[in-house]
This record gives C-alpha cells, sequence and structure tokens, in this order.
C-alpha cells in the first residue's frame, strides 16, 4: 500500500512538472515580442546632459539632473528632463528659445553619464539584487551581470517584470531558445525598473 502511494505521488509530481513546462513553453511561443520595441532612454535624476544649441555657446551647457527632475539652462530657466528622452527634450529647449532668437535654433541633447538606470536581477543567480550599468544592458547581459544561473535555475522560465505606460507584464525568457536556438527576438533590452525574474 505504501509502495502504491508512493509511486502515485512521483506519478503526480512528474505530470505537473510536465504541465508547467508544458505551461512555460507555450507563453514563450505565443509572446509577441516585437511588441516590446525597444524606446529611447528615458532620462533620470543623476543623468548628466550636454545640451548643445547650434551657433550658440552660451546657451550651451553640460547639466546633471536634479532629484527633482529638471536641469537649468541661461535665458529659458528650469527644463523638465526626468522621464523624458534627449530628443524631446531637445524640442522643449528649441521651442523655448524660440522666444529669444529671430530664427530657429537647432537643439541636441547627448547623454554623457548615466546614473539613474537600475534593473533588477532575482532568483536562482549567483548574486541577485539591484545592477545599476553605465548604459542600457539587455537580458543576456544582466544575468551575466548578476554572476550567472545556479545549479537549480529553470533557465527556459525566466520572466521579465516590466510596468510602463502599457501597464505591468511578464515577459517570457528562454536561455536555450536564444542562447542555442538563436532566438534573439526574447533577447529585450531592458528598461529601468525592469526585474529579471529567475526561478
Amino acid at each position: 500500500m505504501t509502495g502504491r502511494l508512493l509511486r502515485a505521488v512521483i506519478v503526480t509530481l512528474i505530470a505537473v512538472v510536465a504541465l508547467g513546462a508544458l505551461g512555460a513553453c507555450a507563453g514563450a511561443q505565443t509572446y509577441r515580442w516585437q511588441d516590446e520595441k525597444a524606446t529611447e532612454y528615458r532620462i533620470g535624476p543623476g543623468d548628466k546632459l550636454r545640451v548643445s544649441v547650434w551657433k550658440h555657446d552660451e546657451v550651451s551647457q553640460e547639466v546633471t539632473v536634479r532629484p527633482d527632475g529638471n536641469v537649468s539652462l541661461p535665458l529659458i530657466g528650469d527644463v523638465p528632463a526626468s522621464g523624458r528622452s534627449g530628443r524631446e527634450i531637445a524640442k522643449d529647449v528649441e521651442t523655448r528659445l524660440a522666444k529669444y532668437y529671430s530664427e530657429p535654433v537647432p537643439v541636441t541633447v547627448l547623454v554623457l553619464e548615466v546614473k539613474s538606470y537600475k534593473v533588477y536581477v532575482i532568483g536562482e543567480v549567483q548574486k541577485p539584487g539591484e545592477l545599476a550599468p553605465t548604459q542600457p544592458i539587455t537580458v543576456l547581459m544582466g544575468l551575466a551581470m548578476a554572476g550567472g544561473f545556479t545549479p537549480f535555475a529553470q533557465q527556459d522560465a525566466i520572466v521579465v517584470l516590466r510596468r510602463d505606460e502599457r501597464g505591468e507584464r511578464r515577459i517570457p525568457f528562454s536561455y536555450t531558445a536564444v542562447v542555442k536556438g538563436g532566438d534573439l527576438r526574447q533577447n529585450l533590452l531592458l528598461q529601468s525598473g525592469d526585474t529579471i525574474i529567475v526561478p
């Protein structure tokens, strides 16, 4: 009786694991990674920027985004920067400068130093925790920076937890499909605040 019970428990456990694996594979196969288009880097507090105004060195500046999310520039004062791309900031500066110059003045904004970009890796990796790279990284790069997998990692059941203007979602990632199968669609560029979960 005990032997039968033990066999029944083992069979049940195998079935549960198999169903879980099938579910993970199905999720990975049906996810539309192309919907996760690479977005421009969103600037945040602490980032250092170079604001260049064509032929107007008196306005061009290297500035650091303050904790309140703004930068200060000659003539126009505070300009919101946090949460915006360099291109969006440049367009805003051009609009504000139009009040002071008779002709349009092209503006470019370059990110010189990244300080606000942070991603997280948790679960079965050697060094779980916060990563603060100096430039945006991919999922594979994040896993490498976290020291790689532990022996217990379920490498094909990884998810990236993302929250942005589209809401919160879980993006599947299969290490085998990317590394051995060449499915580079899954190797997304991580957004600041993303969390890689390795079960």
